[in-house]
């Protein structure tokens, strides 16, 4: 039965390819950035795909996306399309637990389409708007946006460039790629189980809110960004097709990012730390209903090496939350009006030629006990009431394009296909019967099998 079902899932994604191969439409299928800098994919991204930032490729996002190329052969259009479909096989028959519309186990899944408006506006503005819909949610919403004013500084010798950021989600407007936004794994199945954890506040305002951010690049060696995220009301989230977990931002949050990098032969290296900071009230219009408070710090790091085809990177980051629940506590959502939550990431990748890839990734999180909040529950639920779980994840990718700025193949489209393996060291605070309904961690490993487009 798996057997069949990969075969037909795998010839699926083999039509698509060839489908979008034999559509040759060069003015509407040209991604937007590659067209306004006349540069194939692999100048901004490790492995030629997104969204891993190469140096150039963090100074482009830095300069606001205004970078351009005086005279390009390429018709300037800021529009580009995504779409990212896979199939999903797990250890236990689980995934219709995840996704009741879904089989048991075997599935394929249209995960993800996205269109984006993007590129520069003016020497000194840019921006990116995604507008994405999914399959398993049958739902559309604004997902990652970033819209900049920039402009460079000559102050007593040193090359500062400043700018505005306004966005919709902490860490999104970030271009070292070690942030919640844009860390690893950058794609996942939506069908398979992923442990239960009460989530940071700095990646759960993804979306829902509406953030102002002034950064600082000085001599392209520190980078501070400082500013503050608000949430949106309940009719704009309606509209916009989001929604929230933790609650509405009561006031503002401030958001903290201090960065140090260096370029120097063939290496990069950046270290550096965010704060995010909200009391979240349980009801929008702040008014009756209870407060909870969740601070987050952490710490990353981002290291590349090129060395002729070859290419290394590790990307890693620790955050830790504080989180008071008063609130929740008081609703009895929560058996304690305190908790803490942390997570070690650690990702490292090598391609050769910026098309054949390898990445294996671990990660650790740990925090309080808490039975109410982490309630024994089929797969979902923790039977010792933690969310700490471990996780092994490799992935094979192969990207063919985005190498040349030559021909109109590597403007017009690219395809990352992969093959990722994640295996549980520990699910929902255990190995053996993690839920109190006989599961094991091991049982929830997950090969997921993607095709991801971009033109």
């Amino acid at each position: 039965m798996m057997k069949r079902s990969f075969t037909r899932a795998l010839g699926i994604m083999v039509l698509t390819v060839l489908s979008v191969i034999a559509v040759h439409r060069k003015a509407e299928a040209i991604p937007a950035f590659a067209r306004q800098t006349a540069q194939p994919c692999s100048a901004c991204h490790i492995g030629a795909f997104g969204p891993q930032l190469t140096p150039f490729g963090i100074a482009f996002k830095m300069s606001g996306y205004t970078l351009a190329a005086p005279d390009t052969p390429w018709p300037y259009v800021p529009l580009s399309m995504m779409v990212w479909q896979s199939f999903t096989n797990t250890a236990s028959p689980v995934q219709n637990i995840v996704a009741p519309t879904y089989a048991r186990e075997n599935n394929y899944n249209l995960d993800q389409v996205s269109f984006f408006l993007a590129g520069r506006i003016t020497d000194n503005a840019g921006g990116m708007v995604q507008i994405t819909t999914t399959d398993k949610a049958s739902s559309t919403a604004l997902d990652n946006s970033d819209i900049r004013l920039t402009k460079l500084f000559q102050i007593e010798g040193n090359d500062v460039r400043g700018g505005l950021s306004l966005n919709n989600a902490p860490t999104v407007q970030d271009p070292y790629n070690t942030l919640y936004q844009f860390n690893y794994p950058y794609v996942f199945s939506d069908l398979a189980p992923t442990p239960t954890i009460a989530p940071f506040a700095i990646s759960d305002m993804a979306a829902n809110t509406i953030g102002l951010t002034n950064y600082w690049w000085i001599n392209q060696t520190w980078y501070l960004d400082v500013g503050g995220y608000k949430s949106l009301r309940t009719t704009w989230l309606n509209a916009l097709g989001e929604g929230n977990s933790i609650g509405f931002i009561d006031g503002i949050a401030p958001y903290v990012r201090l960065a140090w990098q260096k370029l120097w032969g063939n290496n990069f290296l950046e270290l550096g730390g965010v704060f995010f900071y909200a009391e979240a009230a349980t009801t929008d219009g702040f008014g009756p209903g209870g407060i909870n408070d969740f601070t987050d710090y952490g710490i990353d790091a981002n290291y590349q090496y090129t060395l002729g085809d070859h290419t290394f990177a590790v990307a890693t980051n620790f955050i830790q939350q504080s989180a008071d629940l008063r609130g929740a506590y008081d609703a009895g959502a929560a058996g304690k009006a305190s908790n803490f939550l942390s997570q070690y990431r650690i990702a490292a990748d090598y391609y050769y030629q910026n098309t054949y890839g390898f990445t294996i990734a671990y990660n650790d999180t740990w925090g309080s006990r808490d039975s109410i909040l982490y309630a024994a529950a089929p797969i979902v639920g923790s039977a010792s009431g933690t969310p700490n779980y471990k996780a092994l994840t490799f992935e094979l990718d192969w990207v063919p394009f985005g190498k040349s700025a030559a021909t109109g193949w590597d403007f017009e489209k690219n395809i990352k296909v992969g093959l990722q393996y994640t295996h549980y060291l520990e699910f929902n605070g255990g190995t053996k019967n993690f839920d109190g309904f006989g599961h094991n961690a091991s049982g929830m490993d997950t090969l997921y099998l993607f095709l991801w487009l971009i033109f």
